[in-house]
Formats: structure tokens, sequence, C-alpha cells
């Protein structure tokens, strides 16, 4: 069997290079990654606008639900290690008249409410007046907000006594 010829191709909005078959590289423009965060946007848009705004946010919260992000599922799991708290991902706070906010984890110690937050560099590469904005609305509804960041939790060593200390400094 002969392998076929495959041909360099860069994706020019992220520069990464790959190799297709030149029959590929002629349909194709974008990588992947780059394609799919590029529709992703278009799905949202379009059932919105087919079911409405709160049916689609609804249903991001749940996909989101199913389908964690790699250091959503590591603050899972060690959460999971820290014992005598409750908690909840993709937590729902509703806001009359307005679309409810989603907190990726929603946490109950004794009668402390908290919402934690996790931020990937690359999700909350740019800090905005809309995470501030989103943060000061979180206060509202909970006793304190943590907000860890990709670069804590890949550099805690013990992630769960981290987060425990985390927890429970702000509970005090």
């Amino acid at each position: 069997m002969s392998q076929r010829k495959r041909i360099p191709h860069v994706c020019p909005a992220c520069g990464r290079i790959r190799y297709l078959q030149p029959s590929d590289a002629a349909k194709t423009k974008h990588c992947q990654r780059c394609h799919c965060q590029q529709i992703a946007s278009l799905g949202f848009q379009a059932t919105a606008a087919k079911r409405g705004r709160d049916f689609a946010i609804r249903a991001a919260a749940n996909k989101r639900r199913q389908h964690p992000t790699t250091l959503e599922a590591q603050v899972e799991a060690a959460l999971c290690e820290i014992p005598s708290i409750a908690w909840e991902r993709e937590y729902a706070i509703e806001r009359e008249g307005r679309n409810p906010y989603y907190v990726d984890f929603a946490i109950q110690i004794g009668h402390s409410f908290i919402a934690l937050e996790v931020n990937g560099r690359f999700a909350h590469r740019q800090s905005s007046d809309a995470d501030s904005l989103r943060i000061d609305t979180l206060f509202l509804y909970f006793d304190d907000v943590i907000v860890l960041t990709e670069e804590e939790i890949t550099s805690a060593v013990l992630l769960p006594q981290y987060i425990r200390q985390q927890l429970f400094q702000t509970s005090s």
C-alpha cells in the first residue's frame, strides 16, 4: 500500500500546522479547533433565535455539566475528597426578569454559601469589565466568590488541600 501524499496546511487563525491530503487542504481554511470555536457561537445564536435565549443558555449549561473542561474535572475530583461540604456543578442563579447566571460550583459549608469559578487561561485570556461585573453580581447571591485560575490549579501540589484552604479561609 502506498501512503498518500500530504501537504502542510497552516491555520490562518492560530498558526497550527496540519498535514492534509491536497484535496482536503483545498477545502478547509482553519484547523478543527479554530473552526469549532468559530461556529460555536453560531450554534448558540441559532438555538436562541429558534427557542429563545433562556432555552439556549440552559442548554449550554447542561452541555457544560455533561462535558466539563479538564480544569473543572480536576476541581470536581478535588471537591469529592473534601469532607463536610456540599456542592453542585453549573449551579443556576435565577434572576427575576433576566437570564440565569451559571456558576461553575456552588458550595455549602455550614451556613456559608460560596461560588467557586474555574478560569482557564484560554477562555479568560482577556480580563474585562464583564468579568468584574459578573463577580460583583455573584456577591449578591453568595457569601463569598472564589476564582481559581488555571495556574493555581495546575501548580497546586495537592489540589484538594489547596481548595479546602481557600474555602475554609473564607467561610470562617
